[in-house]
């Protein structure tokens, strides 16, 4: 598994993979109605260990299912809700993927809401120990990631701490993950005296922004939320925006 397969993969303790017939179950119970998905193509031969499922309209293939082999970790580079090393050696991974026809549309928000919703209505009930995100090589515990993705979903904030991550550096933070949906990752500087806390609240207000607005593609200004002015500048040939800080 590698960061450049657009989906996510949920996390199980060694031997409790759900089967095709567990999540064929569980896609029928009225508690999860809410995620509008059911099987539209189920291999004659179960230990194919996967499903084709239709989630409004849209095709996703859930693979490494039980009898199949699980499928491999993808390393974790930051974890949400989740202690440092535990057992990740012990876990195995089902994944789900944008179906062969969204190929090209993967980092579409109508297709990432759709896997999102589906898995963050299955992820409590199958028991995951754990919901990896590829493109931003995230870890996340299962009921924070039901909690920030259904919100999303129900009109809050894109969860910038987990469908993108932050690294902190000695001049600021710098995001993971962004370029997926937006072909840039952004960097903000730290405001001399700023907490590291404070400069991370700047930068999900910006990564929110692109998401829901585009990249930036020239410079601009805009006024912080205590009244400070911001300059946002590009490098790399737009792959890379910069927020600096006036005072």
């Amino acid at each position: 598994m590698d960061a450049s397969q657009p989906g996510l993969s949920l996390l199980f303790a060694k031997g409790k993979r759900p089967s095709v017939n567990d999540v064929e179950r569980l896609l029928a119970a009225s508690e999860i109605a809410g995620a509008a998905a059911h099987v539209s193509y189920r291999p004659p031969d179960d230990n194919e260990g996967l499903l084709e499922l239709l989630v409004s309209g849209l095709t996703f293939d859930l693979c490494g299912l039980a009898p199949a082999e699980g499928l491999a970790l993808l390393e974790p580079a930051h974890r949400f809700g989740l202690e440092a090393g535990g057992h990740d050696g012990e876990l195995e991974a089902i994944t789900l993927l944008p179906g062969h026809h969204l190929s090209g549309g993967a980092a579409m928000i109508p297709v990432v809401q759709a896997m999102l919703g589906l898995a963050g209505h299955i992820a409590l009930p199958l028991a995951v120990e754990a919901v990896c995100w590829h493109p931003a090589r995230t870890w996340m515990e299962p009921q924070y990631f039901s909690r920030v993705a259904l919100g999303w979903l129900s009109g809050g904030p894109f969860p910038a701490l987990g469908l993108t991550a932050l690294e902190h550096t000695s001049g600021g933070v710098s995001s993971e993950g962004l370029a997926f949906f937006a072909g840039q990752e952004l960097s903000v500087l730290r405001r001399e005296g700023e907490s590291p806390a404070d400069t991370a609240k700047l930068a999900v207000r910006f990564i929110d922004y692109i998401v829901a607005n585009g990249p930036f593609r020239r410079e601009i200004e805009f006024e912080g939320p205590d009244g400070e002015n911001l300059r946002v500048t590009t490098s790399d040939f737009g792959k890379l925006a910069v927020v600096g800080r006036g005072g």
